[in-house]
C-alpha cells in the first residue's frame, strides 16, 4: 500500500523545550515481561526510563520505542528516543552512561541527538524480525531460551517456496493473534526468506528473517510457527497461500515460541525500500 495510507500522526514532536536523544537497545527477554510498561512485571521501557533518570537527575522522562516486544522476546537492534528537558548532557554519552546503571540483560549500543520531530515508532520506515531454530539434539544451557529447539529442521526447499509468498501488501489476519487491535490488518512484506548459519560453537541453526514497514500482534511468531508446521507436513507453498488468503485464523498453525524471536533492526531511512512503494504503492 501506498505511505501516505499509513495511519500515522501528522504531528508528533516533542514540546518547546524538550529534547529527543536516539538510543539503539539491545536486551536479552528472558528478564522482562516485555518492552511495554506494566503493572505487573518488570519492563523494559521501565528499565530504561529508571536509568535516564538517574543520568540525568530528571523526573519527568519519556521513553517511546519503535515497537513492542512480548515477554520473553529479545531485541538485537531496538530503537528507542529519550524524551527530557534540556540538559548538558553530550547525546553521545548517554550510551555508557546508561550502561552504567543497567542491568547487564540491556545495553545501550549507541545513542545520537536527533531533532524534535524524531519519533522511534512513528518516524520508523521497516522492521526487521529475525527468528532462529535450532535441532533439538543440540540442546545445551548457551541457547536455552535464545534458540527455539525444535524435532528436525524440516525440508528447506519448502520453506524457501514460503517466504516469496507473503512479500508484498496482504491481509495477515489469518497470523494475527485475537489479541490485536488493529483497526486494519494489512501490512507490507519487503523482505522473507530463510537461511542456515551457525553459533558460536559450530552448532547449525535455521534462521527466518522478514522485514515490514509494522507486525500485528503475535503475526511473526504466527507465520513463522505455521511455515514450520507446514513444511514439516510436506504441505505445498499453494497451500501455504491459500491459508494466507482465507483470512481465517482457525487455519494457522501453531505460534512459534517467544525463545527465538530477535527485533534485528529499525530502518529510518526513506529510500531504503523505496521500490516497494514504486511497485506496490497502489495495492489494497
Amino acid at each position: 500500500m501506498a505511505r501516505s495510507d499509513w495511519k500515522r500522526p501528522k504531528e508528533f514532536s516533542a514540546p518547546e523545550g524538550r529534547r529527543r536523544i536516539a538510543l539503539e537497545v539491545s536486551y536479552d527477554g528472558r528478564a522482562f515481561c516485555g518492552w511495554q510498561a506494566q503493572k505487573d512485571g518488570i519492563s523494559v521501557q521501565d528499565t530504561l526510563k529508571v536509568a535516564v533518570q538517574r543520568l540525568t537527575g530528571q523526573e519527568n522522562v519519556e521513553i517511546c520505542g519503535s515497537g513492542r516486544t512480548d515477554s520473553g522476546v529479545h531485541a538485537y537492534g531496538q530503537v528507542a528516543h529519550v524524551e527530557i528537558d534540556n540538559c548538558t548532557i553530550p547525546a553521545i554519552a548517554f550510551c555508557n552512561g546508561l550502561n552504567s546503571f543497567l542491568p547487564v540483560s540491556v545495553r545501550i549500543k549507541k545513542s545520537w541527538d536527533v531533532p524534535p520531530s524524531f519519533h522511534a515508532r512513528y518516524s520508523a520506515m521497516a522492521r526487521e524480525y529475525r527468528y532462529f531454530f535450532k535441532e533439538q539434539y543440540g540442546k545445551d544451557c548457551f541457547s536455552d531460551g535464545l534458540i527455539t529447539n525444535i524435532k528436525a529442521f524440516p525440508s528447506k526447499e519448502l520453506l524457501d517456496s514460503y517466504a516469496p509468498v507473503l512479500i508484498g501488501t496482504h491481509d495477515f489476519t489469518t497470523f494475527t493473534s485475537s489479541g490485536d487491535l488493529s483497526p486494519s490488518k494489512v501490512r507490507d512484506i519487503y523482505e522473507s526468506e530463510f537461511s542456515f548459519t551457525q553459533t558460536v560453537f559450530g552448532e547449525k541453526v535455521l534462521c527466518y528473517k522478514i522485514c515490514g514497514n509494522a507486525f500485528l500482534y503475535h503475526m511473526v511468531r504466527s507465520v513463522t510457527g505455521t511455515m514450520i508446521e507446514m513444511a514439516a507436513a510436506g504441505k505445498s507453498a499453494e497451500e501455504f497461500k491459500a491459508v494466507l488468503d482465507s483470512k481465517n485464523r482457525a487455519d494457522c498453525g501453531k505460534t512459534a515460541p517467544s525463545d527465538g524471536l530477535y527485533l534485528w533492526r529499525v530502518s529510518y531511512d526513506e529510500n531504503e525500500y523505496m521500490w516497494f512503494e514504486e511497485r506496490y504503492g497502489h495495492e489494497h
